[in-house]
């Protein structure tokens, strides 16, 4: 299969550099009625690295680059690119690597994040170091009881 164009270093740069302020290279931050902005932070990060995820949905039309604001928009996306090229691929939460993008998966792709510091599965009270916004993490850990819903992570490595 072919790959598509990325580089990871840019994409986690990206993540970095606005994990812990209330903005996005946009000019928005969802909060509130608009729901929250872990999706569109992950859209940021992966348009920075190359793989723009648009928009698909009128009724959730708040970014102004165009760029997804749902879970459940990135998720489908990333599978069908899992598809389509040889670079990104899905894997279990156990793979995960700094760079990586996951879903806590509670029926539906609920939160998302960026890998920030691998973990030791095999300690039950440890959890992964992450990028994220809304339950904003700037390479803190998330909460050791969300390891359960770690279902839905990618890797997209650099073409």
């Amino acid at each position: 299969m072919p790959i598509i164009s990325y580089n990871n270093f840019k994409a986690i740069t990206y993540a970095s550099a606005w994990c812990g302020r209330l903005d996005n290279a946009c000019g928005l931050y969802l909060q509130g009625a608009n729901g929250s902005d872990c999706a569109h932070f992950i859209s940021h990060c992966l348009d920075a690295g190359g793989i723009t995820i648009p928009n698909t949905d009128p009724a959730t039309n708040f970014c102004p680059q165009g760029l997804a604001v749902r879970n459940t928009l990135l998720v489908p996306a990333l599978r069908n690119l899992a598809m389509l090229y040889d670079n990104v691929v899905e894997i279990g939460l156990v793979d995960a690597i700094i760079g990586d993008v996951g879903f806590l998966d509670i029926l539906l792709p609920t939160h998302a994040f960026m890998i920030f510091e691998p973990f030791n599965l095999a300690s039950p009270l440890v959890a992964p170091k992450v990028y994220a916004h809304s339950n904003s993490r700037c390479g803190e850990r998330l909460d050791t009881n969300w390891r359960q819903w770690f279902t839905t992570m990618f890797r997209l490595t650099d073409a």
